[in-house]
């Protein structure tokens, strides 16, 4: 997360001025009263995080369709929105299963544009984990039956800090034939591409029935109302007024 830096400032040629006894001119300008407001105003206008939590669901679709998702030939996309401004911890999907040592090879990219997903530099780094126990499957029509599925999670090295507006995201792996379920709760809409099968669009086509399955997981944050601010001006000067009455 970026903070602008803080800088002092300067008073220069300040006519001497009484506040509640404090006085104040160019070689005193940073009595405790201006001191005390001024750190109350950087604590009321400080972004605040509040506790992780889902801040986009798109659950699977049980018995739903799973696409081939490998970000080589084969790659879905689907696109969120975060309103106001998020640190993000972690990204969790559904798809088939693939065993502990392939977990590895599982790609998740995250970008402002679609072709910017097909970039490397858009993958985010982190440890990726799969339930054990299988939470539904699709609707292959396979001699074995439907394929069962598994929520996967990754955990992001370092949180991205101060996400706001709209996004995609794209989730592959690329190690092992897998499939990205379908989700639900999202705004019907999801992209892919296919560079390797000549029946399919060599750009980004749009599917507006289908969506895919995700959360984004992180930490919302907010900015204290202006009666906030207020309370803690009054804060600062009510220490102030305590701090001079035990001198």
């Amino acid at each position: 997360m970026n903070f602008n830096d803080w800088h002092g400032f300067r008073y220069c040629n300040t006519p001497a001025f009484r506040i509640e006894g404090t006085r104040m001119n160019a070689v005193n300008c940073g009595g405790p009263l201006i001191r005390s407001l001024f750190v109350a105003g950087l604590i009321a206008t400080a972004p605040m995080a509040s506790a992780a939590e889902v801040l986009v669901s798109q659950p699977f679709k049980n018995g739903g369709p799973s696409y081939l998702s490998d970000l080589g030939g084969a790659v879905n996309a689907d696109s969120f929105n975060l309103s106001g401004s998020a640190n993000v911890s972690a990204i969790a999907w559904w798809g088939t299963h693939v065993d502990d040592q392939q977990l590895g090879g599982f790609s998740v990219r995250l970008a402002e544009t679609l072709d910017a997903l097909l970039d490397n530099s858009s993958a985010l780094g982190g440890s990726v984990s799969r339930g054990d126990d299988a939470v539904g499957e699709d609707d292959e029509p396979s001699p074995d039956g439907p394929r069962k599925l598994h929520r996967f999670q990754l955990d992001l090295t370092a949180p991205l800090g101060s996400l706001g507006g709209n996004y995609y995201l794209a989730i592959g792996n690329e190690t092992v034939e897998w499939f990205w379920a379908t989700g639900t709760e999202g705004d019907l809409k999801s992209f892919y591409l296919d560079t390797g099968n000549p029946n399919l669009p060599a750009a980004w086509a749009e599917d507006d029935t289908t969506d895919m399955s995700f959360e984004v997981i992180g930490e919302r944050q907010t900015v204290p109302e202006p009666g906030i601010l207020a309370l803690l001006g009054l804060a600062g000067i009510g220490g102030l007024l305590a701090r001079r009455r035990r001198r």
